[in-house]
């Protein structure tokens, strides 16, 4: 039988997280990793479409509290995030699937140990059983 190795998807914000895109990956383990310009440009929309296209799990990393590049939009993740766990709860979707880190890693390297904590997190569980269709994606939006 084959090894279960859950597939994670790492937003990550270029301020607090550093400007890595124009670099190799932080680390090898980290496949699905997408710099934003911050984490409050993660819409809920990309976390549910990362869920649809195979993901188990979601991890956003934004700047630390009060040290939001664009005032607040570290805080509107948090908001942002809260709900969509809870709506992901609805669906039978465990809310430990999605996680947010405000916090700091200005050259990236603690990127590679949050990864393989949610990663290992995410093998606890094991894998999504139930999928998200696209009428679940668009009734979760207008919620």
């Amino acid at each position: 039988m084959k090894e279960y190795k859950p597939k994670l998807v790492c937003f990550s914000c270029k301020f607090g997280w550093g400007y890595l895109a124009d670099q190799e990956h932080p680390a090898p383990e980290i496949e699905n990793w997408i710099p934003v310009t911050c984490s409050g440009k993660v819409d809920t929309h990309h976390v549910l479409n990362a869920f649809k296209q195979g993901a188990d799990g979601v991890l956003i990393l934004g700047c630390e509290d009060g040290e939001c590049h664009f005032q607040d939009g570290n805080f509107q993740t948090g908001k942002k995030i809260y709900l969509l766990q809870r709506v992901l709860a609805a669906f039978g979707i465990e809310q430990e699937r999605v996680k947010v880190e405000l916090s700091r890693a200005p050259y990236g390297k603690k990127i590679p140990q949050l990864v393989s904590e949610m990663k290992r997190d995410l093998a606890k569980l094991g894998p999504i059983t139930k999928i998200l269709a696209s009428e679940d994606i668009k009734n979760a939006r207008q919620a």
